[in-house]
């Protein structure tokens, strides 16, 4: 391989785990309607041609009235955005996705993808282009109350200050104009248990048409095109925990992005968790993690 070819080699991976805690201690769970949805798609695509799918979720729920437009006493409100898209052109395409939505269980939102493209040499339009967004809100006016389960029957949480707060939190990924890729993306969130928010993607080449860094191919394969993914975060919160006027007791912003282009390898994963510490107390259970 060449020297001009070298410089577009971009290997990268990056972990991100955000937890937010102390006087920002983000905002509790949002307990679940009495009646809830379950969602299940799952999806295996093998195609020589071209290939287009997109998907999109928002739900929103509250432990008051939600039709009111209004945040009452002790009212809690929680919603879950997801949307993906995928447009694959003149080639070789394989694509499983399975999509899981469930209402009352942790976790609320579970998705998994996997991409494989391979571009027609032949064809001047041949890519593809994937993105895929996630979003958590959790908005709470503040109470005296507890989270919930097993934590709410601990003697010292009972009545635990929970102040109001407000909590945006986005990720995604993109793969644009890619002529040779094969990936992998998770996405999983909770907002009826503890508040979680996790995206992650891998992506590299292709073992058949793909490119690699040396003549023994030792190095690689890379995948080729331009592949993006990052993180948004906005907390902010109140003093006090009982209906009122609160003044501003904190506030969090971040604002996070990768991006690549040209020959890469790319691994990247994102998670933020909220924590309340007055009433969360530390797990020991389990002490294994059960396969996914």
């Amino acid at each position: 391989m060449n020297a001009k070819n070298l410089s577009m080699i971009v290997a990268v991976a990056v972990a991100l785990t955000i937890a937010v805690a102390g006087v920002v201690s983000a905002s509790p769970p949002v307990k679940a309607p009495n009646e809830t949805s379950i969602i299940t798609t799952v999806v295996d695509i093998e195609c020589y041609g071209s290939v287009t799918e997109s998907e999109s979720l928002t739900e929103t729920h509250s432990t008051q009235n939600l039709s009111d437009n209004n945040l009452t006493f002790d009212e809690r409100v929680g919603q879950i955005k997801y949307q993906e898209k995928l447009n694959a052109q003149d080639g070789f395409v394989q694509f499983t996705k399975e999509f899981k939505f469930d209402g009352s269980k942790a976790p609320n939102l579970a998705v998994e993808k996997r991409l494989g493209f391979l571009n027609d040499p032949t064809s001047l339009i041949s890519w593809v282009d994937s993105t895929e967004n996630v979003g958590m809100s959790i908005v709470t006016e503040g109470d005296n109350d507890t989270i919930g389960g097993m934590e709410g029957l601990c003697p010292w949480a009972q009545g635990a200050c929970i102040p109001a707060g407000n909590e945006m939190i986005a990720a995604g990924s993109q793969l644009r104009r890619v002529e040779i890729v094969s990936a992998q993306t998770k996405t999983a969130v909770t907002t009826t248990d503890s508040p979680r928010l996790h995206h992650e993607i891998s992506a590299k080449g292709t073992d058949v048409w793909g490119i690699w860094a040396d003549e023994a191919k030792t190095e690689g394969p890379y995948g080729k095109g331009t592949i993006k993914a990052g993180m948004k975060v906005s907390v902010q919160e109140g003093h006090g925990c009982v209906n009122g006027t609160y003044p501003l007791a904190g506030e969090l912003t971040y604002n996070e992005m990768t991006s690549a282009s040209g020959l890469w390898k790319f691994s990247k994963s994102m998670t933020y968790v909220a924590q309340i510490p007055a009433v969360q107390l530390p797990r020991q259970y389990p002490v294994f993690n059960l396969p996914a």
